[in-house]
């Protein structure tokens, strides 16, 4: 309730940076903030929240979306400025991590354009989407199919549950009144070798087969353990991530039960994707390029294991070439549970293409041309979840999921911004409080060019934690550099019980107008503010009040300082 009514309050961007006499390090929010940080936003759907959230570096609020549901799991801001968003939505005839069922798409000022509910007895969406530019959705589903169905392609019966859960990707035409039409379909079930019965279909040694599916990789009958129910068994890939290629016409998948990451030819037919034949490669919807975990097609051992339960593979232009960026979450690592992020360049030929499969060998390349951390980190790990987002400029964003912490990079892999949610599944966090239950699926950068909030307003309300400070956002350019910034504001005594200072010392010509109001919106001061101000609080009740500082200068419109202030 505090924070809707800070948000009617503070409806406009925060430019200048105020400085304020607090001693402990923020626990929530913005905690580091350094004046080479990236320039742009972070878009995040925390997962104990019903609410997406486009925030600045100093984690003040841009824009928010309200959805009627949880994140299920992913979002995307689209280049007209909506948001696309999944949602989880629950029928009881899938439960399975990373559940969704529903895609809805906001326009920027929140109002719901479209949704499309994916859930059916047979049938449910999960984890995430890739938006396409012809205004079409690729969308991971679950496919269930029968034990029974599974043995007769080969896979074995000890290692058969009652029901097996196959990844299918549908590409998704939105319809006018809501709803979608599927235009194209892909499926592992269509993909598959086998080697223990000559006589049913796709016979043959595994490792004679790299584009194919091993039917009884990762199988297993049931799961058992803390925390593990036996739909666990039945999700047998357990898809977390897709992304699409435009220009190429390829789509990237995450597998996390496998450990791998795959590559499919979009430019099929429908039918051709069902088979081996047709497409840019004429190989149909067999796969054209898979890395992570050699022993999932018959080749190399455990040393070769690159992936422990990996997301988010998404297509980059690294410095190396064409290739993918991957959150290594190390869940089962050998060596110990940490996590790393990697560069992978694709094997393309001179003409831009795959390279054909390498004889009796893994795919290429051997390993990861960059990893972070390079010497293991403990501290580092998210068993699950998390994202990593190679940036233009050469930084890096990292969001370290379970313990809802984002963080960026500059090129020496020094951390130059971090972010901690502070929406969890019980509620707001205050600032000081020590963070859980704040688990995010991914962190997306929004570049300042980012066509999507170009023609938007991008006036910012205060940071989503209750008490916010930020001490640690006293740095302005990283904000908007185009914009002409004040510097070194001071508010003073705060908490206070007689009295309180304003300044800006450094701008003689400021012109502006301050306003403070009381809990519960109420004005209780105003005045027009040059570069220093004294106001008696010793009259007013005990307890937060809330101030706003308007530019009426050369910058009228632009600059807003926004602060909280406690009278004792």
């Amino acid at each position: 309730m505090v924070r809707d009514l800070l948000r009617l309050i503070f409806p406009c961007a925060l430019i200048c940076s105020i400085v304020w006499n607090a001693t402990a390090q923020n626990t929530v929010g913005t905690v580091l903030l350094d004046d080479s940080a990236e320039s742009g936003y972070c878009l995040f759907s925390p997962n104990g929240s019903q609410t997406t959230h486009l925030i600045d570096r100093c984690g003040r609020v841009i824009q928010s979306w309200q959805s009627e549901g949880r994140p299920g799991l992913s979002a995307y801001l689209l280049d007209n400025g909506d948001l696309l968003r999944t949602r989880k939505y629950l029928t009881g005839q899938f439960v399975g991590g990373g559940i969704g069922g529903i895609i809805e798409r906001f326009n920027w000022a929140g109002n719901l354009l479209w949704s499309d509910t994916l859930a059916t007895e047979s049938l449910h969406f999960h984890h995430d989407i890739a938006p396409m530019p012809n205004g079409n959705v690729l969308a991971v589903v679950w496919e269930k199919h029968t034990g029974g169905e599974a043995i007769n392609r080969g896979r074995l019966p000890e290692l058969t549950p009652e029901e097996v859960w196959v990844t299918r990707i549908l590409e998704l035409e939105p319809l006018d009144d809501g709803g979608s039409e599927v235009v194209w379909s892909w499926t592992p079930w269509d993909h598959l070798i086998q080697n223990t019965d000559p006589s049913l279909p796709h016979f043959g040694e595994p490792s004679a087969f790299p584009w194919r599916f091993d039917v009884n990789f990762a199988a297993v009958a049931e799961v058992s353990g803390p925390g593990l129910g036996q739909d666990a068994a039945f999700d047998w890939l357990h898809v977390n991530s897709i992304d699409y290629h435009p220009e190429r016409d390829e789509i990237i998948l995450s597998s996390r039960n496998w450990d791998e990451i795959w590559v499919i030819d979009h430019s099929t037919t429908d039918n051709e994707a069902s088979g081996s034949n047709g497409g840019q490669y004429d190989r149909g919807g067999d796969l054209i390029w898979r890395w992570g975990n050699p022993m999932a097609y018959g080749l190399g051992t455990a040393s070769d294991q690159q992936f422990f339960g990996q997301h988010d593979a998404r297509f980059t232009n690294l410095p190396e070439g064409l290739g993918v960026t991957v959150f290594n979450n190390g869940a089962g690592r050998p060596e110990g549970p940490f996590s790393t992020v990697h560069h992978i360049p694709f094997p393309l030929d001179g003409e831009g293409k795959f390279e054909p499969y390498p004889v009796a060998a893994p795919c290429a390349p051997i390993a990861p041309s960059w990893t972070y951390p390079s010497v293991p980190d403990s501290l580092f790990f998210s068993n699950n979840v998390s994202g990593y987002e190679y940036l233009a400029s050469g930084h890096h964003l990292i969001c370290q999921g379970a313990d809802g912490r984002f963080f960026e990079l500059d090129e020496n892999e020094d951390i130059v911004w971090e972010y901690i949610n502070p929406e969890t599944a019980n509620g707001v966090l205050t600032q000081g409080d020590n963070p859980n239950q704040n688990t995010v699926f991914r962190a997306s950068h929004v570049s300042l060019s980012h066509p999507g909030i170009a023609d938007q307003s991008l006036d910012s309300g205060p940071p989503l934690e209750l008490n916010p400070n930020l001490d640690a956002c006293e740095v302005n350019s990283v904000l908007n550099p185009a914009n002409y910034v004040l510097d070194e504001w001071r508010l003073y005594p705060n908490p206070t019980s007689g009295w309180v200072t304003i300044e800006c010392p450094h701008h003689q010509s400021l012109s502006a107008e301050l306003q403070l109001y009381d809990a519960c919106g109420g004005l209780v001061h105003s005045e027009t503010f040059s570069t220093q101000t004294r106001i008696a609080t010793g009259i007013w009740s005990p307890g937060m009040y809330f101030g706003i500082l308007r530019s009426t200068g050369r910058t009228k419109n632009v600059q807003v300082a926004t602060f909280k202030l406690l009278v004792q």
